[in-house]
């Protein structure tokens, strides 16, 4: 049965990425179609990664509307960031610090990074890494996914979950930790409780140990700090993302193997009551 569902969110994400990348009536859309269209003759291959197909999912699945995500997220292979940058020249916001560009396209931002540049690449010294290695360098599992931009002559877009945690999560509705390693602790624990709290998701243990454990150095200010710097906003208060973490870790106290909710206001109910309704809903999403 799990196995089925797979393949039926499976199918339904093959679905979603392709009305991302037609051309149609909405005309917020039209910037992401251009900016495919140009970078497509300079890249042998290239993928849609992490949080971008997590938004065109969950949205689509328990929100009942296309997926708009916050960024585009493109991991090139076959090409150069010279070639890009050479390309987008008048569009390029800045580079990254781990080598890709940020490219702005009117209100829509793309960030654009080679696949050798991957940071969990360059930390392991991996040689010649290809798409299929990239979901087994998140944080989180949520984040697991690479689904390719231009699916091959004759064939559909190929779909990159390496052992489905991505997937696994989504059924759960649970965030976990997909790779601990990470050069910025404090961003993980505040993305996780931002997260977490906007998709009514529950956070796995082994997530729950961690911000437990990184959450005791941040004041206030620190999640509000690290919000501003990542988001450009605030999105929550730090006292709000403070206390949360606090809670986690009375929580982790009491029980360390259980995921745990956290206490949002919940004015929609997103999710269905048990797995049978899960199933019945992507089924029905799915035809």
């Amino acid at each position: 049965m799990e196995t089925d569902n797979f393949n039926l969110i499976k199918k339904r994400l093959r679905h979603e990425v392709a009305r991302f990348c037609e051309r149609d009536d909405r005309k917020w859309k039209a910037p992401v179609v251009e900016m495919l269209r140009e970078l497509q003759p300079v890249n042998a291959k290239a993928v849609f990664f992490g949080g971008t197909l997590r938004s065109l999912l969950i949205s689509r699945l328990f929100r009942q509307r296309p997926g708009r995500p916050r960024d585009i997220d493109i991991v090139i292979s076959g090409s150069s960031v010279e070639s890009v940058r050479d390309l987008f020249r008048e569009r390029v916001a800045r580079e990254t610090r781990f080598g890709g560009l940020q490219l702005r396209h009117w209100n829509w931002q793309f960030d654009v990074w080679p696949l050798a540049k991957t940071w969990a690449f360059v930390e392991d010294e991996v040689e010649n890494p290809d798409f299929a290695a990239l979901p087994e360098t998140t944080f989180f599992n949520l984040e697991s996914i690479a689904v390719d931009v231009w699916p091959s002559p004759g064939q559909g877009r190929r779909i990159y979950s390496g052992d489905d945690q991505f997937f696994e999560g989504i059924l759960n509705r649970t965030l976990e930790i997909n790779r601990e390693t990470n050069p910025f602790p404090h961003l993980c624990v505040v993305r996780a409780l931002v997260l977490a709290a906007s998709i009514d998701f529950k956070i796995g243990p082994r997530l729950s140990a961690y911000i437990a454990k990184h959450h005791e150095s941040m004041l206030d200010w620190d999640f509000e700090e690290v919000q501003q710097k990542h988001y450009g906003c605030i999105r929550q208060s730090g006292i709000v993302l403070k206390r949360w973490a606090e809670l986690i870790g009375d929580q982790i106290c009491k029980s360390k193997d259980e995921a745990i909710r956290l206490p949002v206001c919940r004015q929609l109910t997103l999710w269905p009551d048990s797995p049978e309704q899960d199933t019945m809903r992507i089924h029905a999403l799915v035809r």
